[in-house]
């Protein structure tokens, strides 16, 4: 049976980031190979070439990597919705003013810091005044995909 672990409502998404003046995106690297596959289900990702392999991490291709993946939010659990928003490998932390989005950036590092996950340096955006999320462009005060 399939993972069903829902993803977040990009209706609510969009909605929370349309309001805000500030933004952060955070890309995880490699994100789904931080999720360990149990010892009792590596035999279901198994391949054979020049030998039998098995994941011993989440393989990106499988039926269940989405569900499994967003169950990531767990890391951030009490901070999604109202402070920062986890879809898939990206973080967004956004915030009405410079302190608060100082304050939740410090959290979301601080959690992210105390669990097996990496930040792509070189793909994150911080302290942004408009940003681009899920393919909609924000800026404060904006409507949802409009720039």
């Amino acid at each position: 049976m399939g993972d069903t672990y829902p993803l977040p409502d990009v209706t609510e998404i969009l909605y929370q980031l349309g309001q805000s003046k500030y933004f952060s995106c955070i890309c995880m690297v490699m994100g789904y190979h931080h999720t360990e596959v149990a010892e009792q289900d590596r035999a279901i990702t198994a391949f054979n070439t020049k030998g039998h392999w098995e994941y011993k991490c989440l393989p990106f291709g499988l039926k269940t990597d989405p569900a499994t993946f967003q169950r990531m939010n767990t890391v951030l659990s009490g901070l999604t919705v109202s402070w920062c928003f986890v879809f898939l490998e990206d973080i967004v932390v956004y915030a009405r003013s410079l302190a608060e989005h100082d304050i939740k950036l410090r959290e979301v590092f601080d959690r992210v810091r105390k669990n097996p996950l990496k930040l792509k340096p070189e793909k994150c955006e911080f302290l942004r005044e408009k940003a681009s999320y899920l393919g909609h462009n924000f800026r404060k005060w904006s409507l949802a995909g409009t720039d």
